[in-house]
């Protein structure tokens, strides 16, 4: 009997020096200076023996429009032309891909010099006009906005290497809203791109409601799809109460505060009307700063009329002036291809969790807590 009780008095142990392996296998974090390795998928790897590298990070991955519509066009020639066809087509993008590259290099070296027309391109020739595409759509748009996180990497990453006189950004938005401060600060975020200079499109092709709406108005321009919801400019605030049944439980639950107003409407204490009317108080002054900020981003709305809480079908909604045009995305983004423009999708993806240091620190917690 007392081998296996030895044995069992061990096993934490021995599962947290493997949790302590694991992590260096895969993350490397605990050598000198593992912050300082670049992010390279082809980083020198630590701990040759066990296959370790860097810790993972996010990655940022720039997908060019023009370059997969190019792939469809050879894709629909070769299927409906013959493989010649599509070889001579191939020929073509080729060229326009080397030619482009030159412009570029050119457009640099003249930028360097101080000369005219130079990476700016001014003329349109010397260097080619550039739309980064950012996107707040599904995975990032719950309640708390936590999407958010991505976006303000993203939005870094684009004023690093944008330049204002020729490149401008589009944001593909769709979100019903949530929090004030999860979507105040996505709103903060855009305006980051406004302050650089670069003009901002915003296109919702769903709904861009509440908080989401707070978003939309940081744009210069706003388009949606023919049957986005948009609006629902207004605030709410709900909560459940249980103090009565608490109470006929025998259950008390007691709030020291310190400061008049540090607690007003709470699940667990009778409210009063002065609570009540403090809580209304509180939500109509965050109303008011929603209201400037729209009015401000875009004055020729009767804000009094739309701020009601109320949604509109995109039609409607831009006859009260909540969007500029009617048309999806997609249409968008093709039309900057069509006239001439590099558009260049942006995304910053999580770093996958290793299964193996996700089982080991499993099997951890779960000795942790026996």
């Amino acid at each position: 009997s007392e081998l296996p009780a030895s044995f069992a008095s061990a096993t934490g142990p021995l599962i947290a020096a493997l949790v302590f392996l694991v992590s260096l296998r895969l993350g490397g974090g605990a050598f000198p200076g593992a912050d300082e390795i670049p992010d390279e998928d082809d980083e020198p790897r630590l701990m040759g023996g066990f296959g370790g590298g860097a810790p993972a990070r996010p990655k940022l991955k720039i997908k060019s429009w023009n370059r997969q519509l190019d792939r469809y066009a050879l894709a629909t020639t070769k299927a409906t032309q013959g493989k010649a066809e599509a070889r001579k087509l191939l020929g073509k993008v080729k060229n326009g891909y080397t030619e482009l590259q030159k412009k570029e290099v050119d457009a640099a070296l003249a930028k360097e010099k101080g000369e005219k027309g130079g990476a700016a391109g001014d003329d349109g020739e010397a260097a080619q006009r550039r739309v980064w595409v950012l996107s707040f759509q599904t995975g990032r748009n719950d309640l708390t906005a936590s999407g958010v996180q991505m976006l303000r990497e993203e939005i870094t990453a684009i004023i690093a290497a944008a330049e204002a006189a020729r490149d401008e950004v589009v944001l593909k938005l769709d979100s019903p809203g949530g929090t004030v401060t999860g979507y105040g600060l996505a709103g903060a975020q855009l305006m980051r791109l406004k302050d650089a200079g670069l003009k901002l499109t915003i296109a919702i092709d769903q709904v861009a409601a509440s908080g989401g709406y707070l978003m939309a108005c940081t744009a210069d321009r706003i388009i949606c799809s023919p049957f986005a919801v948009i609006g629902s400019i207004g605030v709410v605030q709900e909560l459940p109460v249980v103090y009565e049944r608490l109470k006929r439980e025998g259950i008390q639950f007691e709030t020291t505060t310190a400061g008049k107003y540090k607690r007003t409407l709470t699940p667990f204490k009778e409210p009063t009307d002065e609570d009540r009317q403090k809580n209304k108080d509180d939500l109509v002054k965050v109303l008011d700063v929603f209201k400037a900020f729209v009015h401000t981003s875009r004055p020729s709305v009767d804000i009094e009329a739309v701020a009601t809480g109320e949604t509109w079908i995109g039609p409607l909604a831009k006859e009260q002036g909540l969007v500029d045009d009617l048309m999806t995305s997609d249409a968008l983004l093709l039309d900057y291809v069509n006239d001439g423009r590099q558009v260049l999708e942006v995304s910053l993806t999580k770093a996958p969790v290793s299964p193996l240091l996700a089982a080991v620190q499993g099997a951890a917690a779960a000795v942790s807590q026996a």
